[in-house]
């Protein structure tokens, strides 16, 4: 009987143990796991510091007047941007400051004028922007906006 119960003392001892070693290898693997998430998503923020992105919307002006809103939506200085307008007829760009540099969470205007035409009243562009930051040297990016 003493045999019997230092038998079964002996399993329970082994079956801790194993027990133990397994939960201990899956904890340090899903640590492993967390640091690994940590870290990509640390590396992440950096390049997302250093990072400018640049859109575009319209704001209706008096009679046929639009200003273009170009924005930097990032957290780095958008440098030379330049933003490339199609030639369309019917339009004339009044005022673009490009190149220029976009200072994080600002704008710069681009003033557009329309003529009077039928063909204007669903015109739609597309706007192609060039810039630089600190995370790339050739930034390029297209837009479309709707003028009216």
């Amino acid at each position: 009987m003493a045999i019997a119960g230092l038998v079964i003392s002996c399993f329970a001892l082994l079956w801790g143990l194993f027990t133990y070693f397994k939960h201990d290898k899956k904890i340090k693997s899903q640590d492993e796991k967390i640091k690994q998430y940590k870290l990509e998503l640390i590396e992440k923020q950096k390049e997302n510091e250093k990072k400018a992105i640049i859109e575009a919307y319209i704001i209706k002006g008096e009679s046929y007047k639009r200003i273009i809103k170009v924005y930097n939506k990032g957290k780095a200085i958008a440098k030379n941007v330049n933003v490339i307008l199609p030639e369309i007829s019917n339009f004339h760009v009044s005022h673009n400051p490009c190149p220029i540099d976009i200072r994080p969470q600002n704008n710069i205007d681009i003033e557009i004028r329309a003529f009077m035409s039928k063909d204007n009243i669903n015109s739609k562009i597309d706007i192609e922007f060039e810039w630089s930051d600190d995370f790339c040297e050739l930034n390029t990016d297209r837009q479309t906006i709707q003028l009216f």
